[in-house]
């Protein structure tokens, strides 16, 4: 897939709790839901990649990184479902969820006929779940080409609503980016999902520059009215030699973004996020950002990038040594009026509660192409219904670790807030 346009593109309500509050608490979202919102692009049609020639290593490495949503292209090349079909139903097996691309026939790639989804969504096995339109069509590229696109995905549309056996599986948009936005067609009658490309390049997730996430979600309003988005693709690239105008950063600030982008864009609403991409497609250099976009490298050598997603998914989806359904489950009032502070509350199914807590700033510097110097920690309370048994911090490094440090059982602790995500967990 070298050379596609893609690559080249580009607080919460606080209060005060007695012991036992009878106020409304700060929203409470479920570890589950956030688990469910994480996903990540894959490429098991793409004969020569890593994807194929070492399938066994990449679906090892899914296992390990705990993402279940996995988003791939479909590439029919006359022998399915012996080839990609095959390796998309084995992990369909192992309980793996996939958003399929079906090429439109306006970008590289074999075209996908909307009208073989019944005999494409049995190849999967129950494993589609989402079926998705063309990847980036140029539709401004010349006149036609939009009517071409929503025809395309109006069949799609047709084809997944008239096939009772796969009634589940949901049909999101084409990706379009840039000037192909607007020069789209209103697709609003012919999708349940929204479809957005919202790479930030090297600006921070939170940022409201040109790589906004709201920016991206308020341009596709047009086209997908108001139907809820799912971003099929985001993430960064560390092809720091890159002379492309998707500016890179650095692999430690990569693992420091990551867990917060995820975050971030589960909290503005985006119904699930597919970070690209799991393993370097190509080897060509620090030159090239197709080949330094991977979790993982080439050659399957994993990055602080692929600890630290490991880590937020190992920390939102596991369960500890101890319920918490036993005992009052602890509230929280998320502290308020400290600039540029994100924090949020989830319960986990064993009863703990998490509450994440960074600050949305830009730690990288554009022109230099290095980390910008760390500032000094906001000091920031929370503020519990209850005294906790037990407090424990999780900080994310940007080595990809997660150090665990145990709090005093206060009921107001303290948590000294930065740029690299910090995580506490309650009892």
């Amino acid at each position: 897939m070298s050379g596609l346009t893609r690559r080249a593109a580009l607080a919460l309500t606080a209060g005060i709790f007695a012991a036992r509050a009878e106020a409304a608490a700060s929203p409470v979202h479920r570890c589950e839901d956030l688990i469910d919102a994480v996903g990540i692009n894959v490429h098991f049609g793409h004969g020569g990649s890593p994807y194929v020639e070492r399938f066994s290593a990449c679906a090892a490495a899914l296992d390990d990184l705990g993402v279940r949503h996995l988003r791939d292209d479909i590439v029919l090349m006359g022998t399915e479902p012996a080839g990609q079909f095959a390796r998309i139903a084995e992990l369909a097996r192992r309980g793996y969820r996939f958003s399929l691309v079906f090429y439109d026939g306006l970008t590289p790639g074999p075209r996908v006929s909307p009208e073989r989804f019944a005999e494409i969504a049995d190849w999967a096995e129950d494993g589609l779940v989402v079926a998705e339109g063309g990847n980036e069509p140029p539709v401004a590229a010349r006149p036609g080409l939009a009517r071409l696109s929503a025809e395309h995905q109006a069949a799609l549309f047709r084809a997944v609503r008239s096939d009772l056996r796969h009634r589940s599986v949901q049909v999101a948009g084409p990706s379009y980016i840039q000037a192909n936005i607007a020069a789209a067609e209103n697709l609003s009658g012919s999708v349940d999902l929204a479809n957005v490309h919202a790479y930030p390049g090297s600006e921070h997730p939170e940022t409201r520059g040109a790589g906004s996430l709201g920016g991206f979600l308020a341009a596709v309003r047009p086209v997908f009215g108001t139907a809820r988005a799912i971003v099929t693709e985001n993430g960064y690239h560390t092809a720091l030699a890159s002379t492309s105008a998707h500016l890179p950063v650095s692999e430690g600030m990569r693992a420091r973004y990551l867990p917060r982008m995820l975050l971030w864009s589960y909290l503005q609403g985006v119904r699930r996020t597919y970070l690209y991409e799991l393993i370097a497609s190509f080897e060509r250099g620090d030159t090239d950002p197709e080949s330094r976009f991977g979790l993982l490298a080439h050659d399957g050598t994993a990055s602080p990038s692929f600890a630290a997603v490991r880590g937020l998914m190992r920390l939102f989806g596991g369960r500890a040594e101890e319920a918490g359904s036993a005992r009052d489950r602890i509230d929280v009032a998320l502290p308020a009026g400290v600039p540029d502070l994100v924090a949020a509350s989830f319960r986990r199914a064993d009863g703990a509660l998490l509450v994440p807590i960074w600050l949305g700033i830009d730690g990288w510097d554009r022109s230099a192409r290095a980390p910008r110097p760390d500032i000094a920690p906001r000091s920031v309370e929370v503020r519990l219904s209850s005294p906790p048994r037990r407090l424990r911090l999780h900080r994310f490094g940007d080595d990809g670790s997660v150090r665990v440090s145990p709090l005093p059982p206060t009921q107001i602790p303290t948590v000294a807030a930065s740029d690299r995500l910090a995580v506490l967990e309650v009892w």
